[in-house]
């Protein structure tokens, strides 16, 4: 939810500053489909798996395809960097706490049935934090929406990928077309 809104976000600064819809086809982006496997991969063990059941392994293959996917981008301007800070700082702290994300108590305030949800494990590839739990500051720590009636939360890593993903959109919207004599010899 939080990535859609950033992206929107960029579309929105990408079309106001002159911008448009065509340039999003424009921007030369290789291998678009490696960050949907990833979703794919993720949204696929959570629904299809038993909650924790093989998560660091999921985590590993999500997060591959998605550096994978950075590689063949490199060379873009700005926007892989923080799409890779914020990957390697969600890997991190998942890899380190058995391939769950783990979320902080505080977050939750008056969500009890999440709480407990969180607390027995029912959620694929979270946890709640407790003393055990590494690199804690990298976790879910950030709440999204009212403290009583939180709608989702979200670590730092997600705050960097979400600002890469609005520098993306905003950067395809400004891709200006091909000048004709590149086009031909393209063609040739």
């Amino acid at each position: 939810m939080m990535m859609l809104a950033f992206a929107a976000l960029g579309l929105l600064l990408g079309l106001l500053s002159g911008g448009s819809l065509r340039g999003l086809a424009r921007y030369p982006l290789a291998g678009l489909w490696l960050p949907l496997c990833a979703l794919l991969v993720k949204s696929g063990a959570a629904w299809l798996l038993a909650p924790q059941t093989g998560a660091a392994v999921v985590c590993l293959i999500q997060y591959s395809l998605l550096f994978v996917f950075l590689f063949l981008n490199r060379r873009r301007p700005l926007w892989p960097l923080f799409v890779f800070a914020g990957s390697l700082c969600n890997l991190l702290v998942i890899v380190l706490n058995g391939g769950c994300m783990p979320v902080s108590a505080s977050l939750l305030g008056g969500a009890g049935e999440r709480l407990t949800q969180l607390a027995e494990g029912r959620i694929y590839a979270y946890c709640l934090m407790d003393e055990t739990t590494r690199l804690p500051f990298l976790g879910d720590v950030i709440r999204i929406g009212p403290a009583g009636v939180p709608i989702g939360f979200a670590s730092v890593g997600d705050v960097a990928l979400c600002i890469g993903a609005a520098m993306l959109i905003f950067m395809m919207t400004r891709a200006k077309e091909a000048p004709v004599e590149e086009k031909t010899k393209n063609t040739i």
